[in-house]
């Protein structure tokens, strides 16, 4: 594969960062997403409707969400991603009334990229480290 199609795949999933987690944008995650998107974090076959209400569900627990790639890298059709996620705890999270602390976790996640679309996600991401903070 061309390293253009490399660097495509790679800003990609940076716009889906962004459209996810930085801005909650439904129609940027409708047009990243092929139909048959599968989240093998979450087990299941997910659409974009589902993707889209995960986002606004995040948005609703931290406020100022963001969404940082440390590192990336690309080969044949995966986008591997280290990541670190921050917010503001202001809604429940499972089971966690809201704290109002600023929350700092990270995880890896892979993505697969099928004709310029995200069309799977394998995610491990330290929920673990997140609940701590949470719990204090």
């Amino acid at each position: 594969m061309p390293h253009a199609t490399y660097d495509a795949n790679k800003a990609l999933v940076l716009a889906h960062y962004d459209a996810v987690t930085n801005r909650h944008d439904p129609d940027a995650i409708r047009a990243q997403l092929t139909p048959d998107f599968f989240d093998h974090a979450a087990g299941k076959m997910m659409s974009a409707d589902d993707v889209i209400a995960h986002s606004a569900q995040l948005h609703e627990t931290f406020a100022n969400f963001s969404a940082v790639a440390e590192c990336l890298v690309a080969e044949r059709d995966i986008v591997a991603g280290r990541v670190v996620w921050r917010g503001v705890h202001r809604g429940p999270w499972r089971g966690i009334a809201p704290t109002g602390r600023h929350v700092e976790f990270r995880g890896m996640t892979f993505w697969r990229i099928r004709e310029g679309k995200i069309s799977e996600r394998w995610a491990e991401v330290d929920f673990a480290d997140l609940e701590r903070q949470l719990k204090g």
